[in-house]
């Protein structure tokens, strides 16, 4: 297994784990803004992040599984003026759940956010189908928000348990 920064070339093989994840994880109104955040990856000068306007930075990764095929995307901002990181964007292709590729990407990019903003508390919203993995992350229920993602997608706000 092997992860790294996101590439342009990466596009395609992200927007199709995207898609094998809807509409149980994602809703599909959601695509163009996920395709705005991969266009945005990589490259750019200066920043302003085309999806959060309280982003300063952002990083964006792929996990490839042992035998080379992309499987799992997932990234994170650094929210302006505040000691805040934020998850974004964290997904595994539905053929690989529950093999602990999820968990392995969700501790890179913990570690990534440590090691650069240590005092950075991290934060995410997800949807009632997967705020029990990221509890098992050490993460918190902070609120929920009823369609908050769509019609059958309720958003739940978390952030890292600092008693864990």
């Amino acid at each position: 297994m092997k992860i790294r920064p996101y590439q342009k070339a990466d596009k395609a093989n992200c927007l199709d784990i995207f898609s094998s994840n809807c509409p149980l994880y994602f809703d599909t109104a959601e695509y163009d803004l996920f395709s705005k955040w991969l266009d945005h990856q990589g490259g750019q000068t200066g920043y302003e992040s085309p999806t959060y306007q309280d982003a300063e930075k952002d990083a964006y990764y792929v996990l490839e599984n042992k035998n080379s095929v992309l499987i799992a995307c997932g990234g994170f901002y650094i929210v302006k003026n505040m000691p805040e990181a934020r998850m974004a964007w964290g997904m595994v292709h539905a053929a690989f759940h529950a093999q602990s590729f999820g968990s392995t990407l969700y501790q890179y990019r913990k570690d990534v956010i440590k090691e650069t903003w240590p005092q950075h508390k991290i934060t995410l919203g997800t949807s009632q189908h997967t705020f029990k993995f990221y509890e098992k992350m050490g993460l918190k229920l902070i609120n929920t928000i009823p369609a908050g993602y769509g019609p059958d997608l309720d958003q739940y706000n978390m952030e890292e348990n600092q008693n864990k």
